[in-house]
């Protein structure tokens, strides 16, 4: 094939009608196909599809002798041109390559930037060779005495410097497809088959030996990497490190590649400077990309379709970025701001003119007024024979100045200080299931059935909520998140945080039920970000899930039902008296029990044999790993900039920056970066914790910086939830939101400060304090802090935010 071109114009098919007459009718086929010895029109159809058309129109379709579709019609109108009209339908699509497509996509994804060392392809090579029709899993066992890996054989497949047939074999059954060194010589190899009976048998992070890699500041060129070590050199010195120390710093994202000269990456200014309208736009246009790439232009013929044209824009886009950045998300994001000319229309000379203009003239205790200045500045320029901006741009260049340096100058520091920023105080005294691990992952939750109570004070809590994930290849846990909370986005994001935790990994395919945490923007556009592919379960398919309902059956079976607490005996409410309440009998705290299913999971469940594997999930994990590849090179570093990629953001995505800082969810948050631009009304990118409202994070001069709120002793550690209660419960004592009241941190700070006897709010902190501590722990054990975020430090004390500035009136936000 050459060339084809989708939804050509339209063609005139003339037939005889059901009732005997001629009759035409004008009709648009699906492409419009060149190859190199004929032409024509190429019509595709579904089977089934077929066979009622068929009958409708028996003039237009029939199925020959040979079971072949045909239109004669069409067949008709081509042979006048001298070209050909082909049905086709999916019966002739090769589902075997399909899967094997979906078996290497991740390495598909990284095309030409996939590499392997000549020595290491040379040995693979040498191993076929000397083993003429060797097996896959044969293949990859004699890595096992050699220095390549299944991750290797697969780049090697991909680019052509072995061969298998892809067509007749799947790579998920490795025992049953054969590798050969080319196609030729795997038609020799069934040749001599033929005549002979009986054969004679004879790192998103990639090293190679001789790179450079960073590890504590230092530049190290890589020896050996060998099984049980690696060596490493650096300038005089010599190392060794295990190699089960190598891989674990890697993932830790301690070990990284050389260090390039420009920090800046502009696949992460892309992906953090977009809105959430930008997410969401680039979320629905990557689903019509997808299904463009994978089904053709007939998919969008309905008026419920977005148009054909706009859709081949964004696979343009698509494939350019995969070409630019190796990401082609990126490029389906909106460029609407990027829009117009950004670059200064003036020389070098005339700014530099204008600005010794505004510092000493305008800038100075003589306080001229702006018109003289500009007029004195104006002259200067026809003098020296430049071109002088207008008096409106000269004007917009003085209010981009520091304004309480600028009021300083012109009238002394009393006035200034007026227009001094705030500072607050920091301290407060399928095939079975899938093809290999990964590739398809189940997401759901569920309410335990066991009383907790409080590490503190021994009261009862309530029960918890499991959230849970599991690989169905192996039937593995990922990653679990426990807390009190019921489902919500926030649970959901824990989870990812926690896989790629464990991992550095998400699943390939996510499949979900109709939840509405599940259609939140921030879940989506995460797995979008990463090409990960979501599905949702239909509804009423409960058996879908039945790989995760089951594990949570036989959770609450074998483990919460043998603890001390559980509510078994509530089944049966009118018989529970207070000496049996589980209420009563309660001794489980939350950490006590996560540590308990972190063990119960990972140690205990993953290890007992399971009836649908034939051994164990972690066998079956570990093999599935070994055979399938461990795709290091497309690691997902569990660092800073994923942390903050997990939190919301505002309902724009972007605030402005004030005299008192940026304003998110009627609080203000400050760091020292503010100070020269809150006078401009800048506009930046904010993320906020749900699980501690004293930080937010803003996306100031291409960097992550940490923000402090406003009354930071008090809201320190107070999470999301808890702030919608207060909020709720400030606007009930207000007759049902009076229009004239209005919500600022100072009373929310007051709620707080004032909540000892709110029998609610206690209990909600409670619970929240406990999550807070959970999460705590488990982030001791994973230092991220090795990422350039900067974090404002000059505080002085606690002061009231009453502010005249603009209020920001949100409505309580729904549970996702």
């Amino acid at each position: 094939m050459l060339e084809f071109y989708d939804q050509p114009n339209k063609i005139k098919l003339n037939y005889v009608n059901n009732k005997g007459k001629n009759s035409g009718t004008l009709y648009t086929p699906d492409f419009f196909v060149i190859k190199e010895n004929t032409a024509g029109w190429v019509e595709w159809k579904n089977e089934d599809d077929l066979l009622i058309l068929s009958k409708k129109q028996p003039w237009k379709y029939i199925r020959d002798d040979k079971g072949n579709w045909r239109c004669p019609p069409g067949e008709e109108f081509a042979k006048e041109l001298g070209l050909e009209f082909q049905v086709c339908t999916n019966s002739i699509i090769n589902w075997n390559l399909h899967r094997n497509f979906v078996f290497l996509d991740d390495y598909l994804r990284k095309g030409k930037d996939l590499e392997i060392n000549i020595s290491i392809l040379d040995e693979i090579r040498q191993v076929i060779f000397q083993n003429p029709g060797i097996s896959l899993k044969q293949l990859i066992n004699h890595s096992n005495d050699c220095t390549f890996s299944a991750d290797d054989v697969y780049v090697s497949i991909i680019n052509s410097d072995i061969y298998v047939d892809l067509k007749e074999s799947a790579l998920a059954e490795p025992d049953s497809i054969k590798v050969f060194l080319h196609k030729e010589h795997e038609e020799m190899y069934i040749n001599l088959i033929s005549c002979e009976k009986d054969l004679p048998s004879p790192l998103k992070i990639s090293f190679d030996i001789g790179t450079k890699i960073l590890w504590d500041n230092y530049i190290w060129t890589l020896i050996n990497i060998g099984d049980n070590n690696v060596s490493l050199s650096s300038e005089d010195k010599y190392n060794e490190v295990s190699r089960e120390l190598f891989d674990k710093l890697v993932r830790e994202g301690k070990i990284i590649g050389q260090k390039k000269e420009d920090l800046n990456d502009p696949l992460i200014d892309l992906i953090t400077e977009a809105s959430e309208e930008d997410y969401k736009k680039a979320n629905y246009r990557l689903k019509h990309v997808k299904k463009y790439i994978k089904f053709g232009s007939k998919e969008f013929t309905t008026k419920d379709e977005p148009n054909l044209r706009k859709v081949r824009d964004w696979v343009g886009k698509y494939r350019k970025a995969e070409n630019l950045f190796g990401n082609g998300y990126v490029g389906l994001l909106p460029k609407d701001k990027d829009k117009g000319n950004k670059q200064d229309r003036f020389s070098s000379e005339v700014m530099k003119l204008m600005n010794e203009h505004i510092q000493n003239e305008y800038e100075s205790i003589v306080q001229k007024n702006v018109a003289q200045v500009y007029g004195a500045f104006k002259n200067k320029c026809e003098e020296k024979g430049y071109i002088a901006p207008s008096s409106v741009t000269f004007y917009s260049y003085i209010k981009k100045r520091p304004i309480e340096e600028q009021v300083k100058k012109r009238k002394g520091t009393r006035a200034g200080y007026q227009k001094k920023t705030f500072y607050w105080e920091l301290n407060r005294t399928t095939p079975r299931h899938g093809d290999f691990p990964f590739n398809i992952c189940h997401l759901d939750h569920t309410e335990l059935d066991i009383e907790l109570v409080c590490s503190s004070t021994g009261k009862s809590l309530g029960r918890p909520y499991l959230s849970l994930m599991i690989d169905a290849f192996s039937r593995k846990v990922i990653a679990f998140y426990l807390s009190f909370e019921p489902p919500s986005y926030r649970s959901c994001l824990m989870v990812f945080r926690d896989c790629v935790r464990r991992y550095n990994r998400l699943p390939q395919q996510l499949f979900v039920d109709n939840g509405k945490e599940f259609h939140s923007i921030y879940f989506e556009t995460l797995l979008a970000m990463y090409e990960k592919e979501l599905i949702w379960r239909p509804a009423a398919k409960p058996r879908y899930g039945s790989v995760l309902e089951r594990l949570f059956g036989t959770t609450n079976t074998n483990f919460i039902n043998n603890l001390q607490g559980n509510t078994q005996i509530m089944k049966n409410v009118r018989e529970v008296t207070k000496s049996v309440n589980p209420k009563n009998h309660a001794i489980w705290n939350l950490y006590e029990l996560s540590s308990a299913l972190d063990h119960y999971f990972f140690e205990l469940y993953e290890t007992i044999d399971h009836p649908a594997l034939g051994g164990t999930p972690r066998e079956a994990f570990k093999m599935g790993l070994f055979y399938s590849g461990e795709r290091k090179d497309f690691y997902i570093p569990y660092d800073t900039l994923f942390e903050i990629l997990t939190l919301p953001s505002t309902r724009n995505g972007e605030v402005t920056i004030q005299r008192s800082g940026v304003k998110i969810n009627y609080i203000y948050y400050w760091h020292d970066d503010f100070k020269i631009l809150h006078s401009n009304k800048t506009k930046v990118k904010v993320r906020f914790d749900p699980f501690n409202i004293g930080i937010a994070y803003a996306y100031v001069n291409k960097k992550w910086v940490k923000c402090i709120s406003e009354y930071y002793s008090v809201f320190k550690n107070i999470t999301e939830k808890e702030l919608k209660f207060i909020t709720s419960e400030i606007k009930k004592t207000k007759h049902n939101h009076v229009k004239s009241f209005s919500l600022n941190a100072q009373k929310i700070s007051k709620f707080i400060t004032e909540s000892e006897n709110n029998v609610q709010f206690k209990l909600l902190k409670t619970r929240a304090d406990e999550t807070n501590n959970l999460i705590q722990y488990r982030n001791k054990e994973f230092d991220t802090s090795n990422s350039n975020i900067t974090t404002s430090n000059n505080f002085n004390t606690e002061e009231s935010m009453e502010s005249n500035s603009e209020e920001h009136y949100l409505d309580l936000y729904e549970e996702f």
